[in-house]
């Protein structure tokens, strides 16, 4: 930060953050993770280990709570707007940034995401030192730049690798740097024996931190690196439908400013990358956003994936807008380009403190997540008064990793929905005599049929907004007898029968030999 106003911006949104922190209702996925950190393993199903480490250690610190939980994503947020600070060279767009949802209202929200962002951000700010260091080198020098050489030591390379691995840590989107960063190396006017053998270090440093997911991988047949894969690589349905969706979330994420930006980076990118800072913001920005774009019209993308393309973006931006800002109708430009944001910010924030009629009832994600999390802490109180040492079922990943926070050991019925890390031990509802299942359906007779009807012991209404939208019933099932089965009944022996030994009068005579 380069003034007063900057740092002041800065701390006011670190403190809403943290308080914000614990006023809003953890979400699913935020609970997930959470169960991932007890105990640590090398990676897990759905992601790298990152996120359940931070969790471990800010829950150690702060305790099981969602302050607990998402102090390290308050910290990685504003570690990045700190960093886009200090990368642009002009601040006029710094206030528009730190009103978008991805640095108020979801600021706070502990996913890989979060971790993925912090590292990336500080992998982009070790590219760009690099690049500096490289164009500092007098022209004409023919000393080779090793990992010992005066211009870029090894330890810098060391650092660079660590970032990159730890990267991959959090969130396999990481990768994306390596390509990206690559090609803005190709772009220096230097023979690659400057550079290259230092960036093969730091590839390989790389490659050693983020070996856990390798080990875990090994372990499990890599079949969590084959589910990913399928699950970001498949396409699934492609067209303009999914294309303008994605479209409409990122400009309610950041505004319309990354997209008309786009032309002119790639018009200019020659010009741009003479800069050693805009050469590794050109690459870092275009280069994911055109795979993300692509993607896009290949199939349905969330929302989250492409964020990390436009931490390298908002230099660029400053630097554009820094040409056309005496200019007024681009000033009101770029101030009409975030009205999509903030107005989301607005409208959310309006909706947390009093439902807007506007929202229909069944698209009302967060009332329902709040009314679905208190039917779930009740199902699980009502579970601990029992006192019944049974099995708890579930069948989602969600259902369970709630009723584990709420203090009921769950288990995920294994073959019913999406897998998960619950999942990579597999377990089945037929493997006790009696259990008690939460769910907001009744299961499939082929997972019941050995058990008698269901018993209702409880249920809970997700009311929302006055609307019952769905009931969680909390059952006890039962085995069947064998006989009630209709299984055949096993055969009954007669004392002789049970006598592995026949009389002697009935052994056989044997000649001899």
């Amino acid at each position: 930060m380069r003034d007063r106003r900057e740092w002041t911006l800065l701390g006011l949104l670190v403190a809403s953050s943290l308080i914000l922190t614990a006023v809003l209702p953890l979400a699913d996925d935020e609970v997930y993770y959470w169960c991932w950190a007890k105990p640590l393993q090398f990676s897990y199903f759905d992601h790298p280990p990152m996120t359940a480490c931070l969790i471990r250690v800010s829950t150690t610190l702060f305790g099981d709570t969602p302050f607990g939980l998402r102090v390290p994503a308050c910290l990685a947020n504003a570690f990045v707007l700190f960093a886009i600070a200090r990368l642009s060279r002009s601040q006029a767009l710094l206030p528009w940034i730190a009103c978008t949802p991805l640095f108020t209202l979801g600021s706070g929200l502990i996913t890989p995401d979060a971790p993925l962002m912090m590292f990336w951000t500080a992998y982009v700010w070790w590219l760009v030192e690099v690049h500096r260091r490289l164009a500092r080198t007098h022209a004409g020098t023919t000393s080779r730049i090793s990992l010992g050489s005066p211009t870029i030591s090894w330890p810098l390379w060391l650092l660079g690798g660590t970032l990159l691995g730890a990267g991959v840590l959090s969130k396999y989107t990481m990768a994306l740097a390596v390509p990206a960063g690559f090609a803005s190396f190709l772009f220096l006017s230097r023979r690659w024996r400057d550079w290259l053998p230092g960036y093969v270090f730091h590839g390989v440093v790389s490659f050693v931190v983020a070996s856990p997911i390798l080990i875990h991988n090994i372990q499990h047949d890599f079949v969590p690196l084959l589910f990913q894969w399928q699950h970001s690589m498949g396409r699934t349905q492609s067209g303009l439908k999914p294309f303008a969706e994605f479209m409409g979330v990122q400009m309610l994420l950041f505004g319309t400013l990354p997209f008309f930006l786009f032309p002119w980076v790639l018009r200019h990118f020659r010009r741009l990358a003479r800069v050693p800072l805009l050469r590794v913001c050109c690459c870092m920005y275009a280069l994911p956003w055109a795979f993300f774009l692509y993607k896009a019209t290949r199939s349905p993308l969330e929302g989250n994936w492409a964020l990390v393309s436009f931490i390298a973006f908002w230099p660029l931006a400053a630097t554009w807008y820094s040409i056309v800002r005496k200019s007024r109708f681009w000033r009101r430009s770029v101030a009409s380009s975030f009205i999509p944001p903030i107005v989301c910010v607005i409208g959310l924030a309006l909706h947390f403190v009093h439902p807007l009629p506007i929202i229909p009832i069944n698209g009302d994600r967060i009332s329902r997540q709040v009314a679905r999390t208190a039917a779930v802490r009740q199902a699980a109180e009502t579970i601990r008064e029992r006192g019944e040492d049974l099995p708890v079922y579930a069948p989602t990943y969600q259902l369970t990793a709630q009723l584990r926070f709420h203090g009921v050991d769950a288990r995920q019925i294994d073959g019913l929905t999406r897998p998960s890390h619950f999942t990579q031990q597999p377990r089945h509802l037929d493997e006790a005599d009696r259990a008690y299942v939460v769910t907001e359906q009744t299961l499939p007779d082929k997972l019941t049929s050995r058990f008698a009807p269901a018993e209702l012991i409880a249920s809970y209404p997700i009311t929302v907004r006055g609307t019952v939208l769905r009931t969680l019933l909390l059952q006890r099932y039962t085995k069947r007898r064998t006989a009630e089965r209709g299984e055949p009944a096993a055969p009954q022996l007669n004392d002789r029968e049970t006598d592995p030994t026949p009389p002697a009068t009935a052994s056989p005579s044997v000649p001899p030999a």
